[in-house]
């Protein structure tokens, strides 16, 4: 990420690779963003009941040592992002919706690694998706370099995304 003057989004439920490489941590529960700072500050200083849970249930932690940088430029900022799922079932056509992200906002600077962290159906892969526009989001804004890319279609998004790339886990 040095090397290349790369910023990176982390997507995962391991506290351990969060507090090893990430400047910024966001804590989803359920869809909502429940807390979120420098990752010095959350790791070691929780202040949700939830983050408080996922990290006493972490063997050990060490301390994250990279803060936030005002003054670093901006690459990617979320605003009140949303992301519903609905289906019908069965033969009534009874409805299901899922708000699988609610209302997720931060801001990813320069050269920064932020991790997202959450069990499993927090939301995290979603809000991936919706960050690729490989799924449409149900509202909100997602601003990559102060240009809203929600709004786009695929044609007109289509030279930005070498600016933007999802690297899977597995």
């Amino acid at each position: 990420r040095e090397e290349r003057g790369m910023s990176m989004m982390l997507i995962t439920h391991d506290f351990g690779v969060v507090a090893d490489i990430a400047d910024r941590v966001i804590v989803m529960e359920k869809g909502f963003v429940v807390e979120q700072g420098p990752a010095a500050r959350v790791l070691t200083a929780p202040e949700h009941p939830y983050t408080k849970r996922l990290i006493a249930a972490v063997p050990r932690l060490r301390e994250a040592d990279k803060l936030d940088d005002a003054e670093t430029p901006v690459i990617l900022q979320a605003e009140d992002v949303q992301k519903v799922y609905r289906s019908s079932s069965g033969l009534l056509g009874h409805k299901r919706i899922v708000h699988a992200v609610q209302d997720v906002s931060f801001t990813l600077r320069r050269g920064q690694t932020i991790g997202i962290v959450g069990e499993s159906g927090s939301g995290k892969s979603s809000l991936g998706k919706v960050l690729m526009k490989l799924a449409d989001a149900d509202g909100g804004r997602i601003l990559l370099d102060g240009q809203d890319i929600l709004p786009m279609a695929e044609v007109q998004f289509r030279p930005l995304r070498p600016r933007i790339q999802m690297i899977f886990q597995d």
